[in-house]
């Protein structure tokens, strides 16, 4: 644990913004919590049980039981359950349960295009056992959903009402579509079930956490800086979008979890990151990587993994209206994140 992600998790633990005072003695699942998100989520919530009172109980569903334990075995509060999100069952968990964030799914590009079906599956089976989870148990539930359901987006700050178009014949299409899909379960289960769940629209989140190895296009960027490497972009570098904090995203589930409205969907993101792929890049370049230049490639069959090229920018106003908003930008994004690698 860096020094930079091991301070955010206490700023978390102690922001007023989180209605902490909910969460005392409950009981919180949390799916996906051998992810970015979803391990921020619950260490999140441990650190608020070292600084003060926090959830009793914290039961994480998991598909790697072994991962699992190297990462949260020494916790007493912590139970771990085996889980399969794509089998469509919701999991075991014995005696109440209050609050569910639902951050489990497949994030890499090359298996959305590899295993389109597989990322469908885990996305639309397993959202819907933990709706019906929420269902019989009366659980406040937040579904972790992603910008991606605004397909190619607009010039425009798109906000919660905006649909998203999509190319349904694209495999690439599998994670976003899914999204929507599971999306409108959410909905669903609001209307006709009463059910308590609201979604979090995240852009893309990163800082301390992220691995080194992580494939993602940010995190080349910043490994080429660091060797003193060109960076090399596979498309054209337009597609444009925003992004967020990760410790600003967690912060904002665990506001959503708590408050959100049922039924409703929240855009998660920092709009003063807004840019594109090349404009990031160079500011990459320019910050960290003195010998580092950036160039186009076109690689058609390369570009085939990336999501539709396009111009994504969100309106946040919802949110904000919560008492959320974003704390760290783009620049310091990379700084902190790179600072925790060494």
């Amino acid at each position: 644990m860096g020094k930079f992600y091991d301070a955010d998790l206490t700023s978390i633990a102690q922001d007023n913004l989180v209605p902490w005072s909910v969460f005392e003695g409950a009981t919180v699942a949390v799916t996906g919590a051998t992810g970015l998100v979803g391990s921020m989520v619950v260490r999140a919530l441990l650190r608020r049980c070292e600084v003060a009172v926090g959830p009793a109980r914290l039961v994480l569903p998991v598909r790697n039981l072994e991962k699992a334990r190297t990462q949260y075995g020494s916790y007493s509060s912590v139970e771990l359950v085996e889980w399969d999100a794509a089998l469509g069952e919701a999991p075991r968990i014995e005696g109440n349960c209050d609050y569910v964030v639902h951050c489990a799914s497949n994030t890499d590009s090359r298996l959305m295009v590899e295993r389109p079906v597989d990322t469908i599956e885990a996305t639309v089976e397993g959202t819907r056992a933990m709706l019906e989870l929420a269902r019989s148990t009366g659980t406040r539930m937040c579904f972790v959903s992603s910008m991606e359901v605004y397909g190619s987006g607009s010039a425009d700050p798109l906000d919660e009402t905006r649909g998203g178009e999509l190319d349904a014949m694209s495999v690439r299409s599998s994670y976003p579509q899914a999204k929507q899909l599971a999306e409108t379960l959410c909905a669903s289960y609001a209307s006709q079930y009463g059910v308590r769940v609201c979604v979090a629209r995240l852009a893309q989140s990163f800082g301390p956490g992220i691995a080194n190895t992580d494939k993602r296009v940010f995190a080349e960027f910043a490994r080429c800086c660091e060797r003193g490497e060109d960076i090399v972009l596979l498309t054209d570098g337009s597609k444009s979008n925003m992004y967020v904090y990760i410790a600003d995203a967690v912060r904002a589930l665990l506001l959503l979890v708590a408050c959100g409205e049922s039924g409703e969907a929240y855009n998660v993101a920092n709009e003063q990151t807004f840019c594109s792929i090349w404009e990031m890049a160079n500011m990459v370049a320019g910050a960290f990587g003195p010998h580092t230049k950036v160039t186009r490639v076109k690689d058609l069959n390369a570009a085939k993994r990336f999501a539709v090229a396009g111009c994504l920018r969100l309106n946040t106003s919802k949110i904000r209206a919560l008492g959320w908003e974003p704390k760290v930008g783009l620049e310091d994004m990379y700084r902190r994140m790179m600072a925790d690698w060494k």
